[in-house]
């Protein structure tokens, strides 16, 4: 029976161990004397939780030996972690397709699957079908639901309890109009869910990056990472961009809330505004495609989105202040046209702060992002799970 004293000494071990682990996975492999930088172990205790941990399989010391810069004389060994002691799996269930992806515990990609989906499905459908997929991938050998470390599932829908965000003592909430038994039973492992443009945000984060993602689709969703992590605030309800108002005397939003940004530049919101002004397109893509072959209508209606987006961005990016601002979806489509007016925007303010840099680009389409980015979060959520 362990002691409280012996709790706490294998809480700071598992401690000493997920900075050699985090070292690792963020550089793909270090020197002994690079992860002594790195993690502030001394080389005596590093040396004691190196040895456990390749014994346990979890990380490897390479063949191949390099002087790394500016060293000579004896060379240095590689430390990596081993792709095949644990993976990761991420599933999106959006609203036109649902998406699997199992990653690695290096973060290396190792299968990725998807489905396209009616919009009219509902929740459960979709729980039932990526449960299908799943049981496919199992058979087929590509997971191995035994080093399953964690799940985590992205759901088009709002989280409506930031207090219940991961299975831990007690299973997470199921979402309203669902249960997540099916994907639990196939994949015995901790999981999560949340929002799943949260979750496809993590896809494009880096450790220590501020990002403000954007998705401007059917409805506009975003999702705010601060220093490497998901925010959620205390309601839960963190980056609610498309709910910025950029017009006080605007119409009316299902928000109770007037002129916000999601009731002007939401996809089919846009398409109208082009018919409005003499011509109709039936999709964005087309009408993007006719905006970068010289189409006035075209051109002037996506500058108009994107003046409005920039209302919102440079309000956001005042009390957020990120070093990267990335638009994804749809509308993303129209590129520059989009970008220049909140490029414009950030070069003429000057708040007296000092030098400032804010990235602003749009994301190639990726129908796996979801996916990516949910697996990336329960790799993040679970990698202790793989030291037990």
């Amino acid at each position: 029976m362990l002691t409280p004293d012996d709790s706490a000494l294998q809480a700071v071990r598992r401690r000493h161990e997920l900075r050699v682990l985090e070292s690792l996975a963020t550089h793909g492999n270090r020197t002994r004397r690079e992860l002594e930088t790195d993690t502030k172990l001394s080389r005596t205790t590093l040396s004691a939780i190196v040895g456990e941990l390749r014994a346990r399989g979890v990380i490897t010391e390479s063949d191949q030996e390099f002087h790394g810069p500016g060293r000579s004389g004896r060379p240095t060994k590689a430390l990596t972690l081993n792709p095949n002691a644990g993976a990761a799996v991420g599933i999106e269930l959006g609203r036109r397709r649902i998406s699997i992806s199992v990653m690695g515990f290096d973060r290396s990609t190792t299968a990725r699957v998807r489905k396209d989906i009616s919009s009219l499905l509902p929740l459960e459908g979709k729980v039932l079908a990526a449960a299908d997929m799943l049981q496919e991938l199992i058979s087929a050998g590509r997971i191995n639901a035994e080093t399953n470390i964690g799940t985590a599932v992205g759901i088009a829908s709002r989280h409506p309890n930031p207090a219940s965000l991961s299975d831990d003592l007690e299973l997470q909430s199921d979402p309203q109009g669902a249960s997540l038994a099916s994907l639990r039973e196939l994949l015995p492992a901790p999981l999560l869910w949340d929002n799943n443009i949260r979750l496809a945000a993590m896809a494009y984060r880096n450790n220590s990056q501020d990002l403000l993602y954007v998705v401007l689709s059917a409805g506009i969703s975003s999702a705010v990472i601060s220093n490497g992590s998901l925010m959620r605030g205390g309601n839960g309800i963190a980056g609610e961009l498309g709910h910025i108002s950029v017009d006080f005397a605007g119409p009316p939003c299902w928000c109770g809330r007037h002129g916000c940004l999601e009731s002007y530049i939401n996809e089919a919101n846009v398409l109208l505004e082009a018919a409005h002004r003499g011509q109709a397109f039936s999709t964005i893509e087309a009408m993007a495609l006719a905006a970068a072959q010289g189409n006035g209508i075209a051109i002037n209606v996506a500058s108009w989105a994107g003046e409005l987006l920039a209302r919102a961005l440079m309000s956001a990016c005042v009390l957020l202040d990120p070093s990267r601002v990335v638009i994804a979806g749809e509308l993303s489509q129209f590129g520059e046209l989009l970008l220049e007016p909140a490029r414009r925007a950030f070069s003429e303010q000057n708040l007296d702060l000092g030098p400032q840099s804010t990235e602003i680009s749009t994301a190639p389409f990726a129908p796996s992002a979801g996916s990516d980015g949910a697996a990336q979060m329960a790799l993040l959520h679970w990698t202790q799970a793989i030291l037990n």
